[in-house]
This record gives C-alpha cells, structure tokens and sequence, in this order.
C-alpha cells in the first residue's frame, strides 16, 4: 500500500535538509577550511592530511531517502540498522580516506654505515670498517636502529637482521657478482671480474641511504672511506642531505698506503720539430722507494733515444724524463710500460700512451716495387719541399699507428704476391678514416698485369682492372648489328661489309664473331663462331641485301640473347644505323645487357640518324658514339673499335696525354708541351663519382681519382719512372706536375682548421672539448652544425671500429662544446666538423663542412688507480656541512642530543579496517531476518494466483 503524499513529502523534505545541511558544513568546516586540519585531544595532536575527501560522507542523506522506496521484504527496524550500517561504511571510509594522523615526536635514532669497497681499499681498512660497525652496534640504543650500504661504482643496501647485535659481512661488489655467477652454475672458466670496484662514487651512496630511514627517526650517517672520488660530487650531495634532515659524519680509512707504482701522467712539449730532440716528461708516482724497469715506445717500435732502463724511485711524485727525436712530420703516438715492479696493487696503472702532432714538410711514403729506379720519382718530390722516404713493398706497414705518419703514400708497379692482405686493409684504412692521399701507378707490375683485379686496392681504386684471360674460354664475343633498311642500300651498305669484314680480320682467331643485318625484323647472317673461319665469314657477310623498315629493339634483343649464352671474357656490340626508330624499352634493354657483363657502342652514318638515342645507348652500354657522315669511314671505325676491345691489358705506344676534366693542380702546368708517354695498362672506368683527369689518344683513362672516405684514391695507369715516363723525366713540369697533385690530395685541410681545446675532466671523467669558430674577417661563425668524432687507438696500431659521431653544442658566438662520459680507456683521436645548409644551386640543401677541427686526449685508465692517499681534507668538510664531524666517537653516533624529530602516524588504515567490516555486516543484515522471524513468508505467485 502506497504511503499518503503528505508523508512522502514530508519524509523527502527532512532528507534534502539533512543533505543541504551537510553540504553546507561540509564548505564552511573543511573546503574552505585549508589543506589540512589539526586539533588536540587528551593531549595528543591529530590531523587530516586529505580533509577534503569527507564530502564522501555527504552521500549519507541518500541511504536515508532509500529507505522508503527499498523493495526488500524486511522489517522496520531491520531495514533502519541496515541503513545506520551503510552510513557508518560511508562515514568510515571518508575518515580513511581523509588520511587521520596522530602527530608525535620522537628521539630515536637510525643510522646508516656507507662503507666503501672500491679497488683503492686494502682489506685490511674493509677489515676495520667491519669493526667499526661493530662498534657502534655495541652502542647503539634498544630503540636505535642500523642500516648498511656498501659502495664503489654503484651503492648496495646489505641486508640486516632487525635487533642484530653482529656486523655484516662487508664483501667487494665484484665478488658478489662472481658468486652470483656461480650460484647460476655457470662454468668456472666463464667467471670474469665485471670492473665494478674500479670507481668510487660516494654522491650514490648517501642518495641511497635516503631510501632506507624509516619515518619518525633522527637521521645519522656514517662513511668509512678514504674520499676519493672518481663519479659524483660529496660536498655537494652533502648539503642537500643537510636540507633533508641528515646528519654526516665521516671515518677516514687510517691504514699504510700499500706498496703501489703508478703512471700518473706522461707529457710531450706542445711544439715539436722534426729533427730536433725534445725531452717527454713522466710523472711517476711510489708509495714507498722501488727500482722498477721502464720502455718507452715511439709508434711500434721502440724509442731510439732513450727506450728502456731502470729507475730508482723514491717515495711520492718521480718526474722522469726521456729523450726524443722526430724524424718524420705528422702524428706520433709514445707509450710508456712500466715493469718488473717489486711492491704493485694495481698492475693497471703501469700504461700511458699520448699522440703528439708533429708539424713539418709535407711526408710522403714512396713504395717502388723496383727501389733501384725510386731515384727520379724522390729526387723530383725532394726538390718540391716534400720528405720522401723510399721503402719496397715488402716494408709497407702494416698498422695505422706507423703510416699515420705520412700524409701521402705511391705504391707503383709491384705486383700483388709482394703486398699482403693487412698491408692493402691497412692502406684503406689510411684513405678513408685518416684522410691519407694514396697514388697508385703502373708499371710492368702494375694494375691488371700484377694481378691486382678483384684485389682491396682495386676496391679503393677509381678504375677497374681486367681479370687475366682465361685459358678455356675466348677473349672477346663481337655482335655487329648491322642496318640494312632501304635507306642503306648502295654505298652504305657495301661499306658496312666491307667494315664488318675487316673487323673479322682484326679479331684474332680464337674469339668470337656474330653479324645480324635487320630491317624490320632482325637475321643473323653469321652466326656466333671463331673469327679463325674468316672465307666463311666474310662469304655470309657478301650475301647481306637491303631490306625495309628500321626496327631496332628487336635486333638488340636477339644480340643479348646469343650473347648471353656465349662464353668469353669481354662480350661487345656495336650497332651501324643510318635512321630514327622508337626508342620505347631500349633503355631497359641495355641496362640488362650492362649487368649481364656487355658493353655496347653506336655508329650512327649521314645526318639523318637520331644522334640522342645513339648517345643514350652508348653511354649506359659503357661504349662510344661515332658519327660517321662518310660511309667510306666506316671500316676505319669499325677497325679501331675491335682493336679497343681485344688489345691486351699493356698498350705499348707512344701518345700524349690530354686533359679531359678540369683540376686545380693542373694550374699553371702546360699539360700541351707535356712529352709523350711510351705506355700504359689498360683499365675501365669506374661509374661517378669517379672522376677521369687525363686519358689516352683512345679514351682510356691515364689518370683518375675519387674520394674514398675521408681521403683521395687515384690511378696513374702508366708509370713513374724511366719506362714508359722516360720522356717525362726530362720535361721541366715533372716535378711541379707530381707535387701539385700531391699537395692537393694529400693529408691536409682545404677548409678552415679552427684550434680544439680538449680534456678529460679530472672530477668528473667527462671529455670536455670546445671549439672557438673565429672566420678569416674576424667574426663569429655561428648557427653551423658541429659533429665530433672520436676514435681510439688499440695497442696494435688498429682504429676501433666502434666510435661516435656526437653533436656539437653552440654555447656562445662562435663557440661549440660536446661534454660527453667517456667510458672507455686509452689514447683517442678526435675529429670535428662545422657544417652548414647550402643550396647547391638547383633547389636542393645539403650539408656542406665549412671547418674542421682535430685534437687528442687520453684517459689511460680509471681514476680509481690515480690517487692513492686518502682525500680527508672532502670527508671532514663534507662533515662539518651536514652538523657532524670527522672520527666521531661510536657513541655520539647514536646520540640525538636536543633534537627531535615529529612524525605523523597514520591512523587511516584502523578506518578502513573497520569500513571493511562494517560493509560485512551489512551484507550479512540484507540476507538474515534477524526481527519477526516466526512471521509466514508471503504466499507465491502460482499460490495467489490458486
């Protein structure tokens, strides 16, 4: 039975007041009240942390309105308590949730022992580390609690019983790793010292500790280490820790600094000249008087001079010198061991090694496979201000640490068998990661007649060289492609057999010769076969008549077919037209002829032919392009095109070498009084970016370079001395001519070198390098692209392949910076560029490198093997910051004196706890009758409706 209206009004008005009223205190008392809200009781401080999350409370009224309109078949009071029950879950969630705290203070103390366990600690001082915590455990308060963290690279937290009255084990983090490796049961032989414990880093282990004071604690902490840091800042760690309520006190580690020789730095003079001794500088450090035995090294050899003896040292700083001598100008990398040592820790300090540039006359490194005639290449270079040193191929070196030292390098005429595989690696990597200039030239040995085809030098060179002729296979497969359309009937085509038989007479009589004649479609009148059966070649040839249309396509077709079966060392086609025909898919045509190993040259006769498509399948053919406006011409061409293609790879002959690309060290040279060259070995081209300088009266390239990496690569295919450049030695230009190109392509910088400042950061072990961009006109060079390169030198001579390219920051006019950890140790080389946008002049930006900029530094091995006596100057200050002290007493660690520390404790979790079971009860409520229990369950539907 519905309620009267008046009583759901009623009852719906007091639920909407108790809401508005809540409401309304929930603004006035907590929105507005603040953040938080605090009061006593019985003497206690409480608190809400969150205040605001009591507006839950507010959905209270709703359980009340919900009374009346419940469908549940309970009783009144039943349903009331179940409503009281929702309320108090709501209420009591609000209270949690509003974060009550009581507010208490305290004096306990919890200390944490930072205990260093780096490499630069004996055991003996972890030994007294341990009882130093044994100390204060016997000391400390029931109440008092102890935390411990060992550190060296990184900090460990070390596990402790609570109440344990007993020290824990202080173990090398290295250790701990090598028995973490055996509890995985890994092989023995695979355990290996990680380098953990070869780094302190105290700034890590005091944010560490951090972590482990629990709340309502006066915070203390203890170091035991010697100071010396090799990451991380103490001092300034030490004043963030006093803001954060800790206390620091420090204990230096008092125990005999252990017998140790150390190699703390070694020093050559700035400016260096070649020829003129000089005087390198180590600064060798002993913890206690030894006589120790020395080697210093220049490069890979040992130092001339002064290159090994024994020292008598005496204990602390030893300042050594040794003398030197430069000969050569260009990089030099000294290295000094020390050895033989009677007291030593660490074996790991005993190495140094540092590059000094030498500057002086250009070098250059002259490999002749002959020496004997070496005289006039050096004589002429020598009088052009270069020093040259004459070497043969067998002393070629072998590492990058030697032939730095040049700026160019001449390999000329020595065969392949007498270089081997690491001296041609090492020599590419001289081109393209230092810069070198490399000039191959020929000779009887030279190129493709010393077996250098499919060689590393070949790879770096800009030309290809032929492979030797094989015995069981032809030398050359000729296609003649014959035009016999209409148009060519008469003269033309009588003098296009009289062409193509005189080609079958050049050939010589093992290789191959094919004609196919087409108009509209394509006949092959001699088909492939040894040009030895010449009656009979020359006889199909007689038979060729005029036919109709031009098609060429078809006819190429069929010449790539049979030559694609065809077996021979060079396979070429030489098309005779004299009209136009559709050019639609030659273009793919002869790009598969290119990669099948063809190569096709046009003939294009009279004035009608389409030169432009002529032209396009020459040069993607790799061939040549005759106009012939004289049909009596032809057999001339035709003549001359075969001896191209079956000479062998040495054309003894005389010719005068013409320029065919521009060169800036062919300024000021009259390349036209240039004598004639007596020979040279035949090579290809290589596709752009190679570039062909000079070349033969028959379009063979003499001389040609590209850039290989960083470097210069370039081919004199004749040669350099008084062979086939006999001539060239008298000509007055000689010298200026190789001196030009060397001085070009060598070793140097053509763009701005701006000075580099670089070091490795002594606190930090950062490389910090910077780079003050100043122009020529005195201004800034700003908004340009820095990238620096590092590479490091292995004990071996060898680069490292794995380097990094970083950005270069612009921190000033003109000035950019790179800070950058280095992780690594040994002598490393730096390179930086400055590049800049540029349009090219067609629309396209690219980057251009407008300056360069080279340096050297050398981090020769942690720093944790540097200093050996204990900094405690940094521990007493990094004390006295924090309110504590130096060598505290064990006792006063643990004293709180008048300090106090006030806490909160939460009483949130008690709430929900009880909102837990509140909620429980009422579930319980909804399903147990617990009023009128003897009342008669209403009847059912099927009963009722009975």
């Amino acid at each position: 039975m519905q309620k009267p209206l008046w009583k759901r009004l009623l009852f719906g008005a007091i639920v909407i007041a108790i809401g508005a009223i809540g409401l309304w205190a929930y603004l006035k008392f907590v929105w507005y009240a603040g953040p938080t809200i605090a009061w006593k009781r019985n003497g206690q401080d409480y608190e809400l942390l969150a205040p605001r999350m009591l507006g839950i409370a507010l959905l209270a009224p709703y359980f009340v309105w919900m009374i009346g309109r419940s469908l549940a078949d309970l009783p009144w009071p039943q349903r009331i308590l179940s409503v009281l029950m929702r309320v108090a879950f709501v209420a009591l969630l609000a209270l949690g949730l509003s974060r009550l705290a009581r507010t208490a203070t305290t004096q306990k103390v919890c200390t944490v022992y930072l205990v260093d366990v780096s490499e630069s600690i004996p055991d003996a001082a972890i030994v007294d580390a341990k009882a130093e915590i044994q100390k204060g455990l016997d000391q400390k308060p029931e109440d008092a609690l102890v935390r411990v963290i060992t550190f060296s690279q990184r900090p460990r937290a070390i596990p402790m019983e609570e109440g344990s009255k007993t020290a824990p084990e202080l173990l090398r983090h290295d250790a701990l790793d090598l028995a973490d490796v055996a509890d995985k049961d890994k092989p023995k032989d695979k355990k290996q010292k990680l380098g953990h414990d070869a780094a302190t880093d105290l700034q890590s282990a005091l944010q560490l500790a951090y972590g482990l004071y629990p709340a309502g604690y006066l915070r203390r902490a203890v170091i035991l280490s010697d100071g010396v840091q090799t990451d991380g800042d103490l001092l300034a760690e030490a004043n963030r820790a006093h803001q954060f309520g800790v206390k620091l006190y420090t204990i230096s580690y008092k125990r005999p600094v252990p017998g140790e020789v150390a190699l703390r730095e070694l020093k050559v003079p700035d400016k260096i000249r070649v020829g003129e001794p000089f005087e390198i500088h180590a600064n060798i450090f002993a913890s206690r008087p030894q006589t120790i035995h020395t080697t210093l090294k220049q490069g890979e050899a040992i130092n001339g001079l002064d290159g090994a003896r024994n020292l008598d040292l005496k204990a602390g700083d030893n300042d050594i010198t040794f003398k030197s001598v430069v000969r050569i100008a260009g990089d030099v990398t000294y290295s000094l061991d020390l050895s033989d040592i009677p007291e030593d820790r660490f074996s790991e300090n005993n190495h140094y090694a540092v590059t000094a540039a030498v500057p002086g006359k250009p070098s250059v490194l002259y490999v002749e496979g002959n020496t004997a005639h070496a005289s006039f290449l050096s004589s002429a270079l020598s009088a052009q201000e270069f020093d040259v040193e004459v070497r043969s191929p067998r002393e070629l070196p072998t590492s990058l640490r030697e032939l730095e030292r040049f700026d160019f390098l001449i390999l000329s005429d020595a065969p392949k068998e007498a270089v081997s595989l690491t001296q041609q690696e090492t020599i590419e990597s001289y081109v393209r990661d230092l810069g070198g200039g490399f000039l191959f030239a020929g000779g009887e040995s030279g190129f493709g007649l010393g077996g250098w085809y499919g060689s590393t030098i070949e790879r770096i060179l800009p030309v290809r060289m032929d492979s030797e002729k094989r015995k069981d296979e032809p030398g050359v497969a000729m296609c003649l492609v014959i035009d016999r359309s209409g148009s060519m009937s008469g003269q033309p085509l009588e003098m296009a057999k009289v062409a193509a038989k005189a080609t079958a007479d050049t050939l010589s009589g093992e290789d191959l010769l094919e004609v196919i004649a087409f108009d509209s479609t394509p006949v092959a009148v001699v088909k492939m076969q040894a040009a030895k059966y010449r009656a009979r070649i020359q006889n199909d040839i007689a038979r060729i008549q005029p036919g109709g249309g031009t098609e060429i396509l078809g006819a190429l077709d069929q010449a790539y077919k049979d030559q694609l079966s065809t077996r021979a060392r060079k396979k070429h086609v030489i098309l005779l037209t004299d009209g136009q025909a559709s050019n639609s898919g030659i273009r793919e045509l002869v790009q598969l002829m290119v990669s099948e190993g063809m190569t096709v040259s046009t003939v294009g006769l009279g004035t009608g032919v389409d030169e432009t498509l002529l032209r396009m399948i020459s040069d993607l053919g790799g061939g040549r392009f005759y106009k012939v406006v004289d049909p009596t011409q032809l057999p001339r061409v035709f003549t001359r095109e075969t001896e191209m293609i079956s000479r062998s790879a040495a054309v003894e002959e005389y010719f005068q070498p013409r320029v065919v690309a521009p060169a800036d060290f062919l300024r000021g040279i009259d390349m036209s009084s240039a004598p004639f060259l007596h020979g040279y070995v035949a090579t290809k081209m290589k596709p752009p970016p190679a570039q062909e300088i000079l070349q033969s009266e028959v379009g063979e390239p003499i001389l040609a370079r590209w850039h290989v990496g960083l470097g210069w690569s370039i081919a004199w295919t004749s040669d350099v001395k008084n062979l086939w450049a006999v001539e060239w030695l008298k000509w007055p230009g000689y010298g200026q001519f190789w001196g030009q190109l060397i001085r070009e392509s060598m070793r140097q910088k053509k763009r701005q070198v701006f000075d580099m400042r670089a070091e490795i950061d002594p606190a930090t072990g950062h490389l910090k390098a910077s780079i003050d961009a100043i122009g020529g006109d005195d201004k800034f060079q700003n908004g340009l692209a820095g990238k620096l390169n590092i590479k490091m030198a292995q004990p071996n001579g060898q680069p490292s392949q794995d380097f990094k390219d970083l950005k270069m920051r612009q921190t000033a006019p003109g000035r950019y910076e790179v800070d950058y950890p280095m992780d690594r140790y040994g002598s490393f080389a730096l390179h930086a560029s400055l590049e800049k946008l540029v349009d090219d002049g067609a629309g396209n930006f690219k980057n251009v490198t407008m300056a360069e900029s080279y340096g050297h530094v050398t981090n020769p091995y942690p720093r944790e093997y540097l200093a050996l006596a204990p900094d405690v100057e940094t521990l007493q200050r990094a004390a006295e910051i924090t309110g504590g002290k130096l060598d505290p007493d064990p006792k006063a660690i643990f004293d709180p004196g008048s300090e106090t520390v006030t806490y909160h404790q939460d009483l949130w979790s008690r709430f929900i706890s009880a909102a837990v079971v509140v909620y429980v009860l009422d579930l319980l409520l909804r399903r147990l009758r617990l009023f009128d229990r003897k009342k008669t369950a209403r009847p059912s539907f099927a009963k009722a409706s009975a």
